[in-house]
């Protein structure tokens, strides 16, 4: 199946959402919002805030497992993992408003180049990119049980006329 940029957008802006109501807002945070910078889009992240750089990924389907992408347009451009400034990576669940939440620190960094060698390294369908041109990435579906250390799991509790899903591990 091939997605689209705009799709892939259109997801990334509700994550960001996500975040900010049940995160930054909720526990009074003051940020920046800096997704639509373009400066700030090239160091990789979206928001800016006095405790750190956060980007955040809509790509948390709850399932236990973390998407890291690789590199990107044909293994020409190496994927966030590896080019993203932020401090912190925040991993948006869109259907229960979980997030996980990983501090990209130097030891992270160092210890991700043996995670993935434990990892199988799969390729997406092409995607349409800007101006339908196709392009493809590349990415690994990392395991919670190899992450253990670096992750934190976050949900804010629903106001009682809220309806919010929790995922089984969380319950």
């Amino acid at each position: 199946m091939t997605t689209s940029f705009e799709e892939d957008q259109k997801r990334g802006k509700k994550g960001e959402q996500i975040f900010k109501e049940d995160y930054l807002d909720f526990l009074g945070i003051k940020y920046e919002d800096v997704s639509e910078d373009k400066a700030y889009q090239q160091e990789g992240f979206d928001f800016v805030t006095d405790i750190g750089n956060y980007e955040v990924k809509a790509n948390y389907r709850d399932n236990q497992l973390l998407i890291f992408e690789e590199w990107y347009k044909h293994e020409t451009v190496p994927g966030w993992i590896y080019t993203t400034q932020a401090d912190v990576i925040v991993f948006v669940s869109l259907t229960t408003r979980t997030m996980i939440i990983l501090p990209l620190t130097d030891r992270f960094r160092y210890e991700y180049e043996y995670i993935k060698l434990e990892v199988d390294l799969q390729i997406n369908e092409p995607s349409a990119g800007h101006y339908q041109q196709k392009w493809t990435s590349s990415f690994r579906k990392i395991p919670f049980d190899m992450l253990t250390g670096y992750i934190s799991a976050y949900k804010r509790k629903p106001f009682s006329d809220q309806i919010v899903s929790l995922p089984s591990f969380l319950k």
